[in-house]
């Protein structure tokens, strides 16, 4: 019988993407090439064995590279017991540390696969290792001498990078050609400048995010007016929008030792390190609305068209007090709010309120409300003050932990214990850090309550304004989807509830039967019951629609057809007997 010739593995690896541009890739292929020819094996091209940029410092080849996926193609049966596994040399393997090397070695050979170092032709199986062990001590050598070769590099390149780090913190040095998609580095790389362009574009995202836009609505409005996305995206999408919004290089602070999605792994903070693009505020602003908006996520917004309910979260059902919710008829375009507990057949008065004739009445509402008193509240200068306070407070802490930091940095430099003095430092700059990010977050807070306090006029105005813009025939409907995302912030600051009565007041079956009894009981005629019964609407009608507004300050008025009633109305009726 004809004898099988063994089939030979090419396991190919080497560290750094930019490697493939050498010789290294050719190298190793060529020597598996020549070794597989001269030694009779059949050299299989069809299993992908390569970890081409894949540490073996950190074990990721075997953990989730080609390396490991190949001991798993050996269990599968995929790849014969008798098989070779040519690589260059041992550390191509791994570069653990020595016993975990070994470990991968022994589970690669007790599968019964011969291991073949091509720089010295040495040959690893276990049946030449249960009877000669001597070349197991030449690998262990091996081994260690791969991770030591490593160990000694990690920590050159730790302490090389520790030290830019350093100047970095201490000079604002440019760290390296990578930075914000909306800066470049100088010619003479010593400073980040501006790319005009593009940072229009991060203003424009942050603008949007302050008028209620969420990430993907931001992503379409700028895929819509084919506004170039970031590096090589073909488009905008939710996460490239969400990463851009919370990036806080966009107000020229640096955060040091980020992991591969941006988090950052540490708590170091640069500030004034990048140009900022975007005011702070502004950023604070957006981050305070988006997490606003996180918590009440669950309150049904959505976007119907280029129809969006500007009352999310403040409508309510004045029937039932359930929440209201938009929906869009088709081929028309305008929506309706409608009671959740009807939509659910709950048994709620199923009448919708038109949203468009919501909208004209509140404007008209507000036109004629004496905003300026409804808008003052006498706990924004407190607010303002214990804000003022907390931000004193912060600023003398840093003060102090500044002062002992100089105080740690001239003791080090004194020659006391370093060790623990580096690690107190390192403490405290952490403290830093922390009352530095606070110290910003409070300033943005103090700078926002200041302009509700003392704007309570421009805020009429500008209500007025955008009211009268959406209510304007010459604004496309673009234009009016996003006046209502603004408009959104604007109505909760002045209302906290709209009840809304779609269909007036009105009384079901039982309550008029209930209402009957009540009157015999105080001695009403049946002729004076019948003549009232007859003036109580049973019937939902639209033309008797109204809402009652809970102003932020515990006003309530009561709104028919924009105009304001003297009187409040309730699910009593009106009509004297």
């Amino acid at each position: 019988m004809e004898k099988l010739v063994p089939t030979a593995y090419s396991y190919i690896r080497f560290s750094t993407p930019d490697q493939i541009k050498g010789d290294s890739l050719r190298r190793q292929l060529e020597a598996s090439s020549r070794y597989a020819t001269e030694h009779n094996l059949t050299l299989d091209k069809t299993l992908n064995v390569r970890d081409l940029g894949v540490s073996a410092f950190t074990g990721t080849n075997f953990q989730s590279g080609a390396l490991g996926q190949f001991i798993t193609a050996i269990d599968d049966g995929r790849v014969a017991p008798d098989s070779f596994l040519l690589v260059e040399s041992l550390d191509r393997l791994s570069r653990l540390p020595v016993t975990e090397a070994l470990a991968i070695f022994q589970s690669i050979i007790n599968r019964g696969i011969t291991i073949v170092t091509m720089i010295d032709s040495a040959v690893y199986n276990k049946e030449r290792l249960k009877n000669d062990w001597t070349p197991l001590l030449i690998a262990l050598v091996s081994m260690s001498r791969a991770h030591e070769e490593s160990a000694v590099k990690s920590r050159r390149v730790k302490a090389a990078w520790d030290a830019k780090k350093v100047r970095v913190k201490a000079n604002k040095e440019v760290m390296s050609g990578r930075c914000p998609w909306w800066l470049k580095t100088s010619a003479d790389n010593k400073k980040y400048e501006v790319i005009e362009a593009s940072a229009d574009i991060v203003r424009l995202m942050f603008n949007l995010a302050k008028d209620g836009l969420g990430n993907m609505a931001i992503a379409k409005y700028l895929n819509a007016r084919n506004i170039p996305p970031a590096q090589h995206a073909k488009l905008w999408g939710n996460s490239s929008t969400q990463f851009n919004l919370r990036n806080i290089a966009a107000i020229g602070v640096l955060q040091l030792d980020q992991d591969n999605n941006g988090r950052t792994t540490t708590n170091t903070f640069i500030e004034d390190y990048y140009p900022a693009v975007v005011d702070k505020t502004l950023f604070y602003e957006v981050q305070a609305l988006r997490n606003e908006r996180g918590r009440t996520k669950s309150t049904g917004a959505g976007r119907k068209g280029h129809c969006y309910n500007m009352f999310q979260g403040t409508a309510t059902c004045g029937y039932c007090g359930s929440s209201m919710y938009l929906r869009r008829k088709p081929g028309i375009n305008s929506g309706f709010l409608y009671c959740a507990k009807s939509l659910q057949g709950g048994g709620c008065i199923e009448v919708s309120y038109n949203m468009r004739q919501l909208e004209t009445e509140f404007l008209k509402f507000t036109k004629e409300l004496n905003l300026a008193h409804v808008l003052s509240d006498t706990s924004m200068s407190d607010s303002l003050a214990a804000k003022r306070s907390e931000l004193a407070a912060c600023t003398g802490q840093l003060a102090e932990l500044q002062i002992k930091m100089n105080n740690l940095i001239t003791a080090i430099e004194s020659g006391a214990d370093v060790n623990a003095l580096v690690q107190r430092s390192r403490d405290v700059e952490g403290q830093i850090n922390d009352h530095k990010k606070r110290q910003l977050l409070l300033q943005s807070e103090v700078e926002t309550l200041i302009n509700i306090g003392t704007s309570d006029q421009a805020f009429v105005e500008n209500l007025s304004d955008l009211m009268e813009q959406l209510a304007s025939k010459e604004t496309d409907l673009d234009e009016k989807y996003r006046l209502r995302f603004r408009l959104l912030s604007e109505v909760q600051k002045l209302v906290f509830r709209l009840d809304l009565y779609p269909g007036g007041i009105t009384k079901t079956p039982e309550q008029l039967t209930k209402l009957v009894l009540e009157l015999e009981t105080f001695g009403y005629t049946e002729g004076r019951i019948a003549n009232y019964i007859s003036q109580v609407q049973t019937k939902p009608d639209r033309k008797a629609r109204f809402f009652l507004a809970h102003m932020r300050n515990g006003i309530k008025r009561t709104v028919v057809n924009g105009e304001v009633l003297d009187t409040n109305l309730n699910n009593e009726s009106q009509t004297q007997l």
